[in-house]
């Protein structure tokens, strides 16, 4: 018969199947757990990261979404507070997340899809730190840009800083095709962009 409890106080709590496999780490902010791929531990990617949450995985062991929040205030009364639920996309980073954000008052929030490369992350994230031992030069830069093809957004719905609600698609390199908007005077409008940020049409027209 397994053990009650009322109440139990702990700073982590892991989740684990028959195997001891893990399945679920509930944390407070110190003991986030590192980001597991492939059978490998990544330390130092969320180094410093403010939050508590929740981390799941799927049945080889991978971290495949969580659910994080946290928030800071220094003695000058200057406050961040942050919230993210992701969903991943098999062996790499989030495809769909829900998030919100928020600096002294100033605030966006909503949904954001992403697309992924097919490579694994693992394998991505061993090439950036691998890079990060470089001296900075335009090489190196090149080449973290280069290891992070693939990596975009391609949609967002939601608010922005500055009090819009809108709906923003995205091409294939994450930048801005069409935007629906309507501004924080309720005036709606719908821009088409070309490749360069352009607006190259616009509903109601000028």
């Amino acid at each position: 018969m397994a053990d009650k409890f009322l109440e139990i106080d702990v700073e982590r709590i892991n989740i684990v199947d028959k195997q001891g496999k893990l399945k679920m780490s509930l944390f407070e902010s110190e003991h986030m757990p590192d980001p597991f791929l492939d059978g490998k531990s990544f330390p130092d990617v969320r180094q410093g990261t403010p939050a508590s949450g929740i981390m799941f995985y799927n049945q080889e062991g991978d971290e495949c979404g969580g659910l994080i929040f946290g928030s800071e205030k220094d003695d000058n009364g200057d406050y961040e507070s942050s919230l993210s639920l992701t969903f991943d996309q098999y062996k790499q980073d989030q495809i769909l997340q829900m998030s919100t954000y928020e600096k002294n008052g100033i605030r966006n929030y909503g949904f954001s899809i992403y697309d992924r490369p097919n490579i694994p992350l693992s394998e991505t994230i061993e090439k950036y730190q691998e890079l990060q031992k470089q001296e900075e030069s335009v090489e190196k830069q090149k080449a973290i840009s280069e290891t992070f093809e693939g990596h975009n957004q391609r949609a967002f719905f939601g608010k922005s800083q500055n009090g819009e609600v809108a709906v923003c698609l995205m091409d294939s390199k994450g930048k801005d095709r069409i935007r629906m908007v309507i501004d924080v005077n309720d005036v709606p409008r719908m821009e088409f962009l070309n490749e360069k940020g352009e607006v190259v049409y616009k509903l109601p027209p000028e």
